[in-house]
């Protein structure tokens, strides 16, 4: 009997032992590439405890390169990952982990390995569960899980099985009790200590398990380092945080033999400010939208800004009566998500709008005859940013957007975000009709643009024409960067500056970002005589002067006219350069427009060429003269013009654009003056107020190239603007790494 006993605890033991994988002999049904690079993966469960020791995916036949295998939770924490090395040509690839991977009963994980280009699907293969031994896929309709390489996905296609899978073993499992994601001030104990548990298969918890404590990132101490499970199974460890403001600390647990866990903890400054504290909040890519010509759904705002605490009325007209749906979305950075969900509305009944009021004489198309149907009120609590109202068609899906900017016009913030509304309403489309005879309706372009009208064709991210998506071509990316370096900052629309210039007078520094072309010559003086520090990350800004009226219902500035040529019976709305202004844009920010190439938008640009590298805004990048930034000048850029220079001025980049360009804009220029080059400047203004150009609508995408053709970050570009910056009186709060802060 005895005997018999020990026999089948040897059993038992060789069971536990024995690893499970949930495929076997399947292959895919086909291979495919779209030529993109992906993070491939599958839901699963396990319906007992163990540890995880291998990873595995189908290689396709023609799959090249290196590729990484990651185990993660539900909610996208990395759990394991491991590189594979001597992989075959194809078929089935295999590789260990270096410490195994905990996982607890019936507790969904995800599995990816990334995808460079060819893969290996079967359609539809995980619509049911497949089962093998302990472990099954999860079929929840949303299995086939893929998304951006290196990137947890959340996408998913016909339940496709794109052949990801695991190696696992039944046995003592190491596991978080508590202490996990809690925050505190860098430098500081955290209140709570990380405890883990070490349990059997059973789930029954494990006395005398050494459990080792190490810090992984972040830097900060453990205050043990090692610790041995009691009775209950647990052993803890308290965390200090390192002193680098705005990161992540993390802390690995390990147990020889049964696996290893992994605790974070996020550092915060001793003095944060609104954006840091916004930018902790969950984000979301759901503000997004497919790029469409037409939409069934469309709307606008009765004022391009709010203040905070004030309401906004909202005008929408839907191609059929019926249900939709308005969701308000902040952009920022939210951990690289771009966004985070603010407000929804629920479900509203819509109704199609009468059509819009069209003033021949100078082709105005106005929509304010429109009824309100929906009156946003912003709260108190809400952060002063760029705003997306997400409008939905429940009957046909159909989306657009609504674009606003949440002020707060008490705070005194060290940077005042401009964005770039006229210029964004100058090429707006809507009714046929921009301030371009080549957009509009039978060429013929209008003389006076109504904010009162949708904007026209908004998209998800870069990549469609920028002439209808100023903000998310440009000035998005810049708000990521500025944000994700918890920046101090409040953001305003031209027409705010315009109407209420006293704003300048409460920040450090003025920002103008991407492209900012159109201004009233209110704003102009206001700037340009202002005290306030100014940086335009800008090119072809204050080149069209244009002038508010208000709407046919008396709303002020509801109304801009710009007539591009001296016909204007009011005012000389052209160019400030004109004759008739004189007042080149190189009197406020050093340099003007003078080129421009847009043929393909989104992936053409120059290289910056730096010069004058000695100068301060170079410290701590090792750059010289005549390195180059790759791919940051364009579309259209600004060049120094002799005849209207500010005294004082130094050249911090002078490129040359090698190929043709589509546009020479020389008037007020010297004769002989070289369209093709482009050159950034700084210098002090006669108010004392310090002034960088980069003279370039894109140089942005050197700090933050999501959705960018080519990313083209750097962080040399990166140490330039903190620099820049700084020297203006805005400093970050959690600088990136590496990143010095004068």
């Amino acid at each position: 009997m005895t005997q018999q006993n020990d026999f089948d605890k040897i059993l038992l033991a060789q069971s536990q032992t024995t690893s499970q994988t949930l495929f076997t002999t399947e292959v895919p049904g086909f291979e495919w590439s779209d030529g993109v690079s992906y993070e491939l993966g599958m839901k699963f469960q396990s319906a007992k405890s163990g540890q995880i020791t291998a990873i595995r995916h189908w290689k396709a036949v023609n799959e090249t390169g290196n590729h990484i295998g990651r185990i993660w939770s539900a909610t996208g924490s990395i759990l394991g990952s491991v590189t594979f090395s001597n992989e075959t040509s194809s078929g089935w690839q295999q590789q260990d982990l270096s410490t195994p991977v905990s996982i607890l009963a019936n507790t969904t994980y995800i599995v990816t390995v990334s995808c460079n280009s060819y893969f290996g699907v079967t359609n539809n293969a995980l619509a049911s569960p497949v089962v093998n031994g302990d472990l099954s896929s999860v079929a929840d309709g949303n299995n086939s899980v893929f998304g951006s390489l290196n990137s947890f996905p959340t996408n998913s296609y016909q339940n496709s099985n794109y052949f990801r899978d695991i190696v696992f073993v039944v046995g003592n499992s190491l596991t978080k009790v508590s202490g996990d994601n809690q925050t505190g001030t860098a430098g500081s104990a955290l209140a709570n200590p990380f405890v883990v548990k070490a349990t059997d298969s059973n789930g029954n918890p494990q006395s005398g398990v050494t459990v080792n404590f190490a810090i992984t990132s972040g830097g900060g101490s453990v205050s043990s380092t090692s610790a041995v499970t009691g009775n209950d199974g647990q052993a803890s460890t308290v965390l200090t945080l390192g002193t680098t403001a705005g990161i992540t600390n993390t802390v690995s647990a390990t147990a020889s033999d049964i696996g290893s866990v992994t605790f974070s903890a996020r550092a915060n400054p001793a003095n944060t400010n609104a954006i840091y504290l916004e930018n902790q909040k969950p984000g979301t890519t759901d503000w997004r939208i497919p790029q469409v010509g037409q939409s069934d759904i469309a709307g606008y705002a009765t004022a391009t800004s709010v203040n905070k605490g004030g309401s906004l009325p909202i005008k929408v007209s839907l191609a059929q009566a019926g249900n939709y749906t308005i969701d308000v979305y902040r952009l920022g950075y939210y951990g690289g998500q771009g966004g985070r969900l603010i407000l929804s509305s629920g479900q509203l009944n819509g109704i199609t709008q009468p059509a819009c009021n069209f003033d021949s004489s100078t082709r105005t198309v106005s929509c304010e005859n429109w009824s309100t149907s929906y009156t946003l009120q912003v709260g108190n609590d809400w952060t002063s940013g760029l705003y997306i109202a997400k409008l939905t068609d429940q009957r046909s899906g159909s989306k657009s957007q609504v674009v606003f900017v949440v002020r707060h016009d008490s705070e005194r913030s060290d940077i005042l975000f401009q964005s770039s509304f006229n210029t964004l309403q100058a090429y707006n489309l809507s009714g046929g009709y921009s301030l371009y005879p080549e957009q509009s309706t039978g060429g013929q372009r209008g003389f006076k643009l109504s904010y009162d009208r949708p904007v026209a064709q908004h998209s998800t991210l870069t990549g469609s024409n920028p002439y209808n998506n100023t903000i998310l071509s440009w000035e998005y990316n810049m708000v990521r960067w500025l944000e994700s370096q918890s920046y101090d900052i409040s953001y305003v629309t031209n027409v705010d500056v315009h109407a209420n210039p006293s704003l300048l007078q409460q920040h450090n520094v003025f920002l103008s970002v991407g492209h900012d072309e159109y201004w009233s010559l209110e704003e102009f003086n206001s700037v340009k005589t202002s005290s306030i520090n100014k940086a335009f990350f800008s090119g072809n800004s204050v080149y069209q002067r244009v002038r508010f009226e208000n709407s046919s219902m008396g709303v002020a500035n509801r109304v801009m006219v710009c007539y591009k040529d001296a016909s204007d019976p009011v005012a000389p709305t052209n160019k400030f350069r004109s004759p008739e202004n004189n007042k080149p844009e190189s009197a406020l920010k050093g340099n003007m427009y003078i080129g421009g190439r847009w043929r393909n938008f989104f992936s053409d640009g120059f290289d910056f060429v730096v010069k004058n590298s000695t100068h301060p805004y170079y410290a701590n990048t090792n750059l010289n003269d005549g390195d180059k930034l790759s791919g940051l000048v364009g579309f259209e850029w600004d060049a120094i013009n002799l005849n209207a220079s500010p005294s004082g001025l130094v050249v911090l980049g002078e490129s040359i654009q090698p190929q043709n360009f589509d546009q020479a804009e020389l008037e007020g220029f010297p004769a002989g003056t070289d369209p093709r080059i482009s050159q950034a400047v700084c210098f002090t203004s006669a108010s004392g107020a310090k002034v960088f150009s980069t003279g370039s609508i894109q140089f942005m995408w050197g700090l933050d190239s999501e959705g960018v053709s080519g990313p083209r970050e750097d962080d040399r570009v990166k140490q330039m603007v903190v620099n820049i910056l700084a020297d203006m009186g805005a400093r970050p709060l959690t600088p990136g790494s590496g990143i010095i802060v004068p």
